[in-house]
């Protein structure tokens, strides 16, 4: 359908056009609540007019552009693509480009197409903003690892999870030592550098269904799912590991300090007090930083 035949000549949109368009609307909103690929796959829309071939159109040859060769993706609504000689990040930013781009102006030349995609690209820059203010909520912004406030919504889903399957929850709770030495001597600046660099080191020693949360201003949180205190004494190995390798690497760095760590485990399972667990890991921590200092054991 093109635009000589979507409308009269005094310019009213025919109504087989209005009726084509609230399919299309529809069929888009039932499939972008459903399945979050929508997004950039379009396979599920059956559109009247032929597939947007972007490289065809610009004569481009860009292999390693995301978008080169693949009709089921509007370039316009991936970040990535090397349109202009330049990848393409931000949406928003991305998309100002595109307002000259000869393959929008080609989908501009169609009535109906062109309303369709200019809701699709307002609903997916909508879509762009909630994730990043969803993840504002729940991570960090100093370290970028997860907060507290998520660590709450987590183990709410999570405890639901290990009760039904009967598993078991590890976690280990870790503690910055002499953080306010380093603050004092060093300055602010180099304290944050360290927290950044230990939550990093944390990140690498947790599988995949791990998550390492900042707790509290130098402590972390490890919640390691189906996991007894056995696996937790093998993951503080590897931390200790890490610990001794990040001293060698940055032995001149910060003077006399040296980065050390006190853990404690505490193995949570089915019928067990949440917060007692957390207790427990958190008390066996200060336990671990006591002893450090040659404070025997109370």
């Amino acid at each position: 359908m093109n635009e000589s035949t979507s409308q009269t000549k005094d310019g009213t949109v025919k109504i087989e056009v209005i009726k084509e368009m609230n399919r299309e609307l529809r069929s888009f909103l039932e499939h972008s609540l459903s399945s979050d690929s929508f997004w950039e796959k379009w396979t599920s829309i059956e559109f009247p007019q032929e597939r947007i071939k972007c490289w065809e159109i610009k004569g481009c040859a860009r292999e390693d552009c995301p978008s080169y060769r693949d009709a089921d993706c509007r370039c316009w609504l991936r970040v990535g693509t090397l349109c202009g000689g330049e990848v393409q990040g931000d949406f928003a930013k991305k998309y100002k480009s595109c307002f000259n781009c000869p393959v929008l102006q080609h989908v501009e030349e169609d009535v109906l197409r062109s309303l369709y995609e200019h809701i699709n690209i307002l609903i997916h820059h909508l879509k762009k903003r909630d994730e990043k203010i969803v993840s504002t909520a729940i991570t960090d912004q100093l370290t970028g690892i997860y907060n507290r406030t998520y660590f709450n919504e987590y183990m709410e889903k999570q405890l639901a999870h290990a009760s039904r399957y009967k598993e078991n929850i590890s976690f280990i709770m870790v503690d910055l030592d002499g953080f306010k030495g380093l603050n004092d001597t060093h300055g602010h600046q180099a304290g944050d550098t360290v927290l950044k660099e230990t939550a990093a080191l944390l990140q690498r020693l947790v599988r995949s269904s791990d998550l390492l949360f900042r707790y509290g201003g130098d402590e972390f949180l490890m919640v390691l799912p189906q996991a007894d205190c056995e696996r937790a004494e093998v993951v503080k190995e590897r931390i200790r590991e890490a610990v001794d390798s990040w001293n060698k690497d940055h032995h001149e760095r910060y003077g006399k300090f040296r980065l050390s760590l006190s853990t404690g485990c505490a193995t949570w399972k089915q019928g067990d007090d949440l917060v007692a667990r957390i207790r427990e890991a958190d008390a066996l921590m200060y336990q671990d930083k006591r002893e450090k200092k040659g404070v025997p054991r109370a």
